[in-house]
């Protein structure tokens, strides 16, 4: 088992490492990070854990923004990610409770649609060993015209706690892409799906772009589209939504 931990560690570290795939090509967005998370753990007199960070001049208008994530010991079903705009409270959204919230990344501000005003990323671990430690619930608010946001989820693999989105067409409209392990006839594979979101709604355009794709998982880096399943066989095994996604 120790030997099977170990081989499933340098995989996730190769893939993390040594990035080479097609899309990573095309243009990438231009992220403002912010990492100034700070931990309230009051889990041993409150039950709770809250990781909150605050964005100051967020807002065309300069209003702060503020994230938190918290926990609570009493609830077995959800976490819960409140959205504060000048430390009042405007927005409250649920998330899975397998969320590993003392696991996120940094947020990462952006036009993501290109509609002029500044949406918000972060992923937080889903908590496993091996490979799964790459295993992270994606998180976008994108924002309205009145200041608030709609959140979109998902579960995806993630390297380095985030995959960086592309603008595969140009049009300032960044693409997402997710990235599944699919099983077939006893072999792993790296499958890769293209999403748009566009009106407030994910939609799939891997058709448009010759996707999916998908890599087999070996014991060393691999970054060749695989030649053991046919291009129109692996549109079986695309992802017509992302695993999990929620949303509101």
């Amino acid at each position: 088992m120790k030997r099977l931990y170990l081989r499933l560690f340098f995989l996730a570290f190769y893939i993390c490492t040594k990035a080479q795939y097609p899309f990573e090509l095309l243009d990438s967005v231009k992220y403002t990070k912010y990492s100034n998370w700070i931990e309230y753990d009051w889990q041993k007199t409150k039950g709770a854990l809250h990781r909150t960070l605050t964005i100051k001049d967020f807002y065309n208008n300069h209003d702060s923004l503020t994230i938190q994530l918290s926990t609570y010991e009493k609830d077995d079903n959800y976490n819960y990610i409140r959205i504060f705009r000048n430390k009042k409270e405007i927005q409250k959204f649920t998330e899975p409770r397998e969320l590993a919230i003392s696991d996120i990344s940094p947020v990462f501000i952006l036009d993501f649609n290109k509609d002029g005003l500044k949406d918000i990323k972060l992923t937080v671990s889903l908590g496993s060993v091996g490979l799964g430690e790459l295993r992270r619930r994606v998180i976008y608010f994108f924002q309205t015209e009145i200041g608030n946001f709609k959140k979109m989820s998902f579960n995806d693999f993630v390297p380095n706690l985030n995959r960086v989105e592309r603008d595969f067409d140009k049009d300032g409209n960044f693409e997402i892409i997710t990235m599944a392990l699919t099983n077939y006839k006893e072999h792993n594979y790296w499958t890769f799906d293209i999403f748009k979101y566009i009106n407030g709604n994910l939609i799939n355009v891997d058709d448009k772009y010759g996707y999916p794709l998908m890599f087999q998982l070996l014991n060393k880096p691999n970054y060749k589209v695989t030649d053991k399943i046919s291009r129109d066989h692996m549109n079986e095994f695309g992802l017509k939504m992302p695993d999990g996604l929620d949303i509101k």
